[in-house]
C-alpha cells in the first residue's frame, strides 16, 4: 500500500513505525504484552470467532486470539510490520491498512480489538467509527490506552524531565493528546456518539511492572525504537538531551530493587458492545 497520509503526524507515525519494527521486539513487547490477556478478557473471544487485530504491529495480539481458538486477522499501516508479524506467525493473515478506513464489508468481525493503537492515529474517533461499522451487531470493540503521568510514574519521570530541560520551541507536527483516551468520561462519550450501548462499556485501569536492566533503559529505548516521544528529542542539543538523561537516570532510583528496575506503568482497558 502507497503512503497515502497527508499530514505530518501520520507520516511522522508511518514512516517511524516502518524504520523501527525491527526494534519492537528488544524495545517495547515485554511492556505491552502485559496488556494482550486483559484486553482479549475484556472482549470476551471465544472458538471460532472472526476477530480483527487493529494496529497489529509484530502479531503479538493476533497470536493471543489465535490460542484461544479464535480465527484473527491482523492489521498495520506498516509493510514492515506486516512483513515481521506474517515471519514471526506465518499461521495467520495479516494485511496492510489504515485503522481510520478499514477495507472490510460492514458487519463482517464478531470482535474488533486494538492494543495501544489510538496514540498513533490522527483520527482515532474514526477508528473507533470504522471499528463500529465492521462489527456484527452485539460484536464487541475493545482497546488499550496508557494512561497519564498521574498514574504512571514512570512516565511521570520522563515527562517532568523532559519539561524541565528540553526547548520547549522544537515544532512537531500536531497530534491528539497522548494521553486522550485515559479520560473515562470522553471515551464513554465518544463511543456512545459511535453508536457502542452506553450500558455495555466498560473502563478499567491495569497497572503493570516492566522489568529492565538499567536506569537508562527506558530514555534509551525511546530514542532507539520511538517515534513520537523522539520527533521532540532529536532536534534536541546533544547538551540538553545529556541533562535530559541524567535526570532520568537519577529519577529511576526509586524503581531499582537491587538486581534490576521495576518500571510501573499503568493502562486502560475499554470495552463497549455494539448496539
Amino acid at each position: 500500500m502507497p503512503n497515502i497520509y497527508d499530514d505530518d503526524f501520520s507520516k511522522l507515525e508511518h514512516e517511524g513505525w516502518s524504520r523501527v519494527s525491527d526494534q519492537y521486539e528488544s524495545a517495547w513487547a515485554n511492556l505491552t504484552t502485559q496488556f494482550i490477556d486483559p484486553l482479549l478478557d475484556a472482549v470476551g473471544i471465544h472458538p471460532g470467532m472472526q476477530v480483527l487485530d487493529v494496529a497489529c504491529g509484530p502479531g503479538y495480539v493476533s497470536q493471543g486470539i489465535h490460542l484461544r481458538m479464535a480465527l484473527p486477522t491482523g492489521l498495520d499501516f506498516s509493510a514492515a510490520m506486516v512483513d515481521l508479524a506474517t515471519r514471526l506467525f506465518p499461521h495467520i493473515r495479516f494485511v496492510e491498512g489504515d485503522a481510520q478506513r478499514l477495507e472490510f464489508p460492514d458487519e463482517t468481525f464478531d470482535r474488533v480489538v486494538m492494543n495501544f493503537g489510538m496514540a498513533h492515529l490522527i483520527k482515532p474517533q474514526e477508528a473507533i467509527a470504522e471499528a463500529h461499522r465492521v462489527l456484527k451487531r452485539n460484536g464487541k470493540y475493545g482497546f488499550t490506552a496508557w494512561a497519564g503521568p498521574e498514574l504512571s510514574p514512570v512516565a511521570k519521570v520522563m515527562n517532568e524531565s523532559i519539561m524541565q530541560f528540553a526547548d520547549q520551541s522544537i515544532q512537531v507536527p500536531d497530534a491528539p493528546a497522548h494521553y486522550l483516551f485515559s479520560d473515562e468520561q470522553l471515551c464513554r462519550n465518544v463511543l456512545i456518539e459511535h453508536g457502542f450501548d452506553a450500558s455495555g462499556i466498560q473502563f478499567r485501569r491495569h497497572f503493570i511492572e516492566w522489568n529492565v536492566p538499567t536506569a537508562d533503559f527506558y530514555f534509551e529505548t525511546e530514542m532507539r525504537a520511538g517515534v513520537r516521544t523522539v520527533a521532540f528529542l532529536k532536534p534536541q542539543t546533544s547538551e540538553t538531551l545529556a541533562k535530559i538523561k541524567a535526570a532520568v537516570r537519577e529519577k529511576m532510583q526509586q524503581f531499582y530493587t537491587g538486581e534490576s528496575y521495576r518500571l510501573k506503568f499503568c493502562g486502560c482497558v475499554i470495552a463497549a458492545v455494539k448496539r
